[in-house]
């Protein structure tokens, strides 16, 4: 795949070297322990002759492609014919990615995501090889306090929430924002930092009603940002696809004693090399849940045949199998079986993950063989880091003192080495070696003595050294610290790099980015580069002119 430039700001730093990856990412970006991943196949940019096309027996989407139609079309997606005739060819290749309907979009990786998903497929179709891209929307989830938050830095660093949840366990796509998404936006326009800013959260605001639903809201914004940019947009919930997954989630009820064992065996051989299992589950545990009462319940396999519901219910497998026939919107699959439904419904060809969510297919691939279900291939999305002019100055000052991006990513006791290294600290190595020989001659000297020293001695010298290494500690900080006006910036830049200790695209909610940036940001977005190896630096524009129209005829 053709390298595209997204900035020339700064070099995009290794996120495996900068600690920004989970073990397994980092893992399976070096070519390890992939067997962790079969039948799914990990790729990369370079790699789309290795994408298979849809197996002999797809799956015929023509049905969910019509109903995707009009419900992109009432989203106001531009793209939503092209697309979803695009998806009613079986010849099509299927790229996917997707996230739950967060606020205001949910976080900024999520745009990233949906970026990514359609460049994948632009790629593939250049290559003469026609996909189209999806965008699974979560909308079945029931983790409230995940969706109702955002972080808005004009309010300050803390994260905004809609407040307690007020109907646990009920799916959160269809439930409404309430009056507390009013009280939000009315903080975050308060701190608005320019009249462009607060122009662009109005603009919004129809989105961000308290009667919008999640789902919808989400969905509006993600047109409104990305314009006929934005994949085919795929509500979890639609009708459609419930009737199209229903065939899937008969064969985990009729074969559920071979997935619970097909789980059992993935999970023990993570545990056999010591990886911490990403999703925590016991033996019995359905990857499916039921509605009951409107409120999402797990199914957990009972002993004498039959099912019982995660605090209270229960019923005969018979039962379970009637509710699926008569009403498929009742069930839905758990995060371990939602990627094996959803491939088995699109025939996917082509994934594309978060790092979170790339460690936990460690898991979720035992059901593919299990279900019949034809395995796709995985990649890792990219990531971004948005640095305006402001920034870029803050970075050009430090990178002319000989520290880069990749070193205000690190630990902070890295950026001390880093600062202390500027001053003359030689004495602490010669004083160290001075100690170390002098411990030595210790060490020879008292098993002449009386060799049962050895061990208070052994005790003795690890004190020391332990004592030392405080010490210089305590040296390299004060030798940092009196660079006052480097560190100010290093910090500086640091926090809005990692805001509250993450990544910047966790933190930052889209609309805020979108708000503060306008569509410059889904310009930048168009152009990154897919390689999800490095961390990208996208070059904005702190006081960005007035929008121009986006691909779709709107302004951001």
């Amino acid at each position: 795949m053709p390298h595209r430039s997204s900035t020339a700001a700064a070099t995009a730093p290794d996120l495996s070297a900068c600690g920004l990856l989970g073990e397994l990412p980092r893992r399976f970006l070096d070519g390890c322990d992939l067997g962790l991943l079969e039948p799914l196949r990990f790729v990369l940019p370079g790699d789309e002759d290795t994408l298979i096309a849809p197996p002999d027996q797809a799956p015929d989407r023509g049905p969910i492609a019509a109903a995707l139609r009009r419900l992109n079309a009432g989203y106001g997606h531009a793209g939503a014919t092209r697309l979803t005739e695009g998806l009613a060819d079986p010849e099509t290749l299927v790229v996917m990615t997707g996230q739950q309907c967060g606020l205001g979009a949910g976080p900024l990786f999520t745009l990233t995501k949906a970026a990514a998903c359609a460049l994948w497929a632009e790629e593939l179709t250049r290559l003469g090889r026609p996909a189209v891209p999806l965008f699974w929307m979560a909308s079945e989830d029931h983790d409230y306090a995940e969706v109702a938050r955002a972080c808005f830095p004009p309010v300050g660093p803390e994260t905004l929430t809609l407040g307690e949840d007020p109907a646990p366990l009920r799916p959160v796509g269809n439930r409404p924002l309430g009056p507390a998404a009013e009280d939000l936006l009315d903080r975050v326009l308060d701190a608005a930092p320019n009249a462009d800013y607060r122009r662009r959260i109005e603009d919004c605001r129809q989105h961000l009603r308290p009667d919008r639903c999640f789902a919808e809201s989400f969905a509006r914004l993600m047109v409104r940002f990305l314009g006929d940019r934005c994949p085919l947009l795929v509500d979890s919930q639609l009708p459609a696809l419930k009737s199209a997954s229903a065939p899937v989630l008969g064969r985990l009820i009729e074969r559920r004693n071979d997935v619970d064992r097909a789980l059992g065996r993935a999970a023990a051989e993570l545990k056999r090399r010591h990886i911490r299992l990403p999703v925590r589950s016991k033996s019995g545990e359905a990857p499916l849940f039921l509605l009951d009462g409107g409120e999402r319940r797990r199914v957990v396999w009972d002993e004498n045949g039959g099912y019982r519901l995660r605090g209270g219910g229960s019923g005969t497998l018979e039962g379970l199998a009637d509710t699926l026939n008569r009403d498929p919107e009742a069930l839905s699959p758990g995060v371990l079986a939602r990627p094996a439904v959803q491939d088995a419904v699109f025939g996917t060809a082509l994934m594309i993950l978060g790092p979170g969510e790339l460690a936990y297919m460690t898991q979720a691939r035992a059901l593919y063989e299990a279900l019949e279900v034809a395995a796709p291939a995985m990649t890792l999305r990219p990531q971004v880091l948005l640095l305006g002019a402001r920034e870029r100055r803050w970075l050009e000052r430090i990178e002319a003192e000989g520290i880069d991006l990749a070193n205000v990513l690190s630990r902070p006791d890295e950026v001390d080495r880093r600062l202390a290294a500027r001053s003359d600290l030689g004495f602490i190595a010669s004083a160290r070696a001075k100690v170390d020989a002098a411990l030595d001659d210790l060490g020879s000297g008292h098993g002449r003595i009386d060799p049962s020293l050895a061990g208070a001695w052994r005790k003795t010298g690890a004190n020391l050294r332990r004592a030392l290494d405080q010490f210089e500690r305590r040296v390299v900080a004060a030798a940092a610290r009196r660079e006052t006006v480097l560190r100010g910036r290093i910090e500086r830049l640091r926090e809005h790099c990692l805001p509250n200790g993450h990544l910047q695209e966790r933190e930052f909610t889209s609309l805020h980015c979108l708000a503060r940036y306008g569509p410059e940001l889904v310009h930048r977005l168009a152009s990154i580069d897919l390689d999800p190896r490095r961390l990208q630096p996208l070059a904005m524009d702190a006081t960005p002119p007035r929008d121009t129209a986006t691909p779709s005829g709107q302004t951001a």
